[in-house]
């Protein structure tokens, strides 16, 4: 690992509240956001920065292809590359491409010229110094982030440009342009009572997934307003909610009381999300699904339901129930991404 050589992390960054509410720009979003808005605030103050992207992985890696930092003139900086241990000296490496002021594609750990800078994993990967990042870029990605819309980044080494662009592309190389791919992080509607909703909310907050939540149940409400996600309280089984579904919502029901499940399953198995489950046996499983047939719920609505869910077989306590229902969220997503 090298030598730290100055620089800082985000406690140490620009008070964020100066131009941009923080709450509506980084708190919340996922990881990939923050370069941008500390990008946004310094470039509102006349500090210059760059936005720094793994653009090629020759071996091990900590981060993927395409993840982020963000490194400014003064050498203050936010984001990974690595696990943490070369932030410090990259940055510091950066601070003079910024000045040139010219976009540069700069090797780091195996063969790089930075004999001090290594990787403890034996890798190497290309940085692509993006030192021109405008105001339109980091305006439209940070409300495209604010939305959660899926969009990608075209950025062009050559003339020193990026654009946003629409179509969501892999990330990658093409014709000398490196196209950076962002999808919204996952969003988990749980919906339900007493301590499994209330483990799962706090395993997946720590997992830094997108919440949202319904219960009926006012304690259970109150225990899950520290978490800061919107709460909907149920009045009545039947009561129809707004459910906040897109593609990239995972929606798991956690009632032992069935009768609240039917006209949320119902409206959720129309919509969007990648993953919708119940709780139960396979037997209420069973049961489950001939109450929403008999409500007149289409076959394939019903056949998007999972039951029992998790990966884990019989999962009663609350921890390895949520760790479970986790990993068999994450699995669907990371397949949703690959598809």
């Amino acid at each position: 690992m090298a030598a730290s050589r100055g620089g800082g992390t985000l406690s140490a960054m620009l008070d964020l509240s100066a131009t941009i509410d923080p709450t509506a720009v980084v708190a919340g979003f996922s990881r990939d956001a923050a370069p941008f808005a500390v990008l946004r605030q310094a470039r509102a103050r006349g500090i210059r920065g760059a936005l720094v992207s793994i653009s090629a992985i020759d071996g091990g890696a900590p981060k993927p292809l395409g993840a982020h930092m963000a490194v400014l003139e003064d050498g203050r900086h936010v984001g990974h590359v690595s696990g943490g241990c070369v932030e410090a000296a990259i940055a510091a490496e950066v601070v003079p491409i910024i000045a040139r002021q010219t976009d540069e594609v700069v090797r780091f750990g195996k063969g790089s010229c930075f004999i001090d800078i290594r990787f403890p994993c034996g890798g190497g990967v290309d940085l692509l110094v993006h030192t021109r990042p405008d105001e339109a870029l980091l305006d439209g990605a940070l409300a495209r982030f604010a939305r959660r819309a899926a969009f990608a980044i075209a950025f062009d080494p050559a003339t020193s440009s990026s654009r946003l662009v629409e179509a969501v592309q892999e990330t990658g190389w093409s014709d000398g342009v490196f196209l950076r791919r962002y999808l919204p992080r996952t969003r988990l509607l749980a919906i339900g009572r007493g301590p499994d909703l209330e483990v799962i909310a706090r395993v997946a907050a720590a997992a830094e997934l997108d919440l949202a939540f319904a219960t009926p149940d006012e304690a259970t409400a109150a225990s899950l307003a520290t978490l800061g996600a919107p709460i909907t309280l149920l009045k009545t089984p039947g009561q129809a909610i707004d459910l906040p579904i897109d593609r990239w919502t995972a929606t798991v029901l956690l009632f032992h009381e069935h009768e609240w499940e039917n006209a949320i399953l119902a409206r959720a198995a129309a919509a969007d999300g990648f993953y919708l489950g119940a709780l139960g046996s396979v037997r209420t499983h069973r049961e489950r699904c001939a109450r929403l047939r008999g409500m007149g719920v289409p076959e394939d609505h019903i056949a998007r339901i999972k039951g029992p869910i998790g990966l884990i077989d019989r999962a009663r306590e609350p921890g390895m129930l949520a760790l479970s229902v986790l990993a068999e969220i994450g699995a669907a997503r990371a397949a949703l991404d690959r598809a």
